[in-house]
């Protein structure tokens, strides 16, 4: 069996940009044979008055923790399936979001990071944005609305920058795209998360990463999977200076509050190896 390669975290961050760290729904894990970033989604209904989306990255947490060192791709996700499913218990409204997560996963002894879910992943320079699309739709139209809203002095910048991201423009498709979550189909508007509901395998990434020397894993309150920590910072913080609303240069899913650092929960990993 080939030697495990020794490695290191360079640098980290697991911030959020809502009003209370008790509110952040992202997660950072490292054991001796994983790393991980996981996002839980703001928009999942919620279980015993907790955030649905925090109950779901904890499961998915436990369950990378949980890991045998050799695990594949597939067990990672059948096992996080299973955390999730059980956290949530019996959810008999399906027309409620169940709560769900993403993840990017660096595998020490496959070499390879498996990701469901929009997270960002950076190995050596090749950069595999996250995304998918009913989030861009969605986004897209969210921009529109309120770049129109703000030429018609219907609104305006100070109005928009308390606006809960539950209430923006996109809220209608929000509360009912999970129609699509883990819908086994070549339909555009499908796409993957832990939910406690089976992942089809269309929707687990496997990327090689052997002989990389260095893993960047990020959540997408990251406008891009950026090479350092600093120049990922940088880039938000160009946008929170010049674009509040994240109308104009990004197409976000929610503005800057004011006073806060960051639209979104924000988490970044960079790990060296070897």
């Amino acid at each position: 069996m080939t030697a495990l390669r020794p490695f290191r975290v360079v640098e980290s961050l697991c911030a959020t940009g809502k009003e209370s760290e008790a509110k952040k729904e992202d997660r950072l894990v490292v054991t001796d044979d994983f790393a991980a970033v996981i996002d839980g989604a703001t928009s999942s209904g919620p279980i015993g008055g907790r955030p649905g989306g925090i109950v779901a990255a904890e499961a998915v947490e436990a369950a990378v923790k949980a890991l045998p060192p050799d695990a594949i791709a597939r067990d990672f996700v059948d096992r996080a399936t299973a955390a999730v499913a059980a956290a949530i218990g019996a959810w008999p409204d399906k027309t409620e979001m169940r709560p769900s997560a993403v993840a990017a996963v660096w595998s020490r002894a496959r070499n390879e990071v498996w990701r469901v879910g929009d997270c960002h992943v950076r190995i050596d320079d090749r950069a595999y944005y996250g995304g998918k699309e009913i989030d861009r739709i969605g986004y897209e139209f969210r921009c529109a609305v309120i770049r129109a809203r703000l030429r018609l002095g219907l609104t305006s910048l100070d109005a928009e920058r308390r606006v809960p991201t539950m209430e923006q423009p996109f809220r209608p498709l929000v509360i009912a795209q999970h129609a699509f979550l883990n819908l086994d189909s070549d339909d555009p508007l499908a796409y993957g998360g832990l939910a406690g509901t089976p992942v089809p395998d269309r929707f687990i990434e496997v990327i090689p990463a052997a002989g990389a020397r260095e893993i960047v894993l990020a959540s997408d309150g990251f406008l891009s999977p950026p090479a350092t920590l600093a120049e990922g910072l940088a880039e938000i913080a160009h946008v929170r200076e010049n674009d509040p609303l994240m109308v104009e240069l990004a197409t976000g899913s929610r503005p800057f509050m004011p006073g806060r650092d960051y639209f979104d929960d924000t988490t970044y990993l960079r790990i060296a190896i070897g």
